[in-house]
């Protein structure tokens, strides 16, 4: 707030970071990633405000799958896909997609941490000195304040790191729409009569 509008809110509830995600320009489906970011009201940059102690913004998932999409998943950026695609993303897309989105960004959590010359508990151990003045105690607890909703950040991602093998993915998910998986969610093979 302070660099956007020149004050900062002294309340306690303030604690808030906004992560910055990027379409890279050296993607190579990086055309295809700006459409349908564009058509879901994102861009190539996005940012997302994260607060203390509340759920992720509901478009930043989908919109991380969007940007890791490559590889065998990169059918799902075809222009049949074009009006669909958003939906698909609001839920997992393969495992190499979500374990990637979960390696950024706890990577980038982990990157954003080590870049405070303090920790938490030394930010905390500060805000308790008496001689502190307002300005510096409010610096001191809006620090304090990112680090907390980096480190939730985090521990979000590294719990999901750790469901990636019980999620359900695309693939799943169409062959059961498609009347294709069995109960036991094996795959039925149709054979010829």
């Amino acid at each position: 707030m302070a660099l956007d509008y020149g004050f900062i809110d002294s309340r306690s509830d303030r604690d808030a970071f906004t992560l910055t995600l990027e379409i890279s320009e050296s993607d190579s489906f990086y055309g295809d990633k700006l459409d349908i970011a564009e058509l879901n009201g994102l861009g190539e940059t996005a940012y997302f405000d994260i607060k203390l102690g509340q759920p992720l913004p509901p478009a930043m998932l989908p919109y991380l799958r969007l940007v890791a999409l490559g590889g065998t998943d990169a059918f799902l950026l075809e222009s049949i896909f074009r009006n669909t695609i958003w939906g698909y993303l609001e839920l997992p897309v393969s495992r190499a997609n979500e374990e990637l989105v979960c390696q950024v960004v706890r990577n980038a959590c982990k990157s954003a941490l080590s870049g405070y010359h303090t920790t938490i508990e030394e930010d905390e151990k500060l805000k308790e000195e008496e001689n502190l003045s307002p300005r510096l105690e409010i610096a001191i607890g809006v620090r304090a304040g990112e680090k907390k909703v980096l480190q939730q950040i985090d521990d979000i991602f590294r719990e999901r790191e750790l469901e990636l093998h019980e999620l359900e993915y695309y693939q799943e998910r169409r062959l059961k729409d498609l009347g294709l998986v069995g109960e036991q969610g094996d795959i039925i093979f149709w054979e010829p009569k």
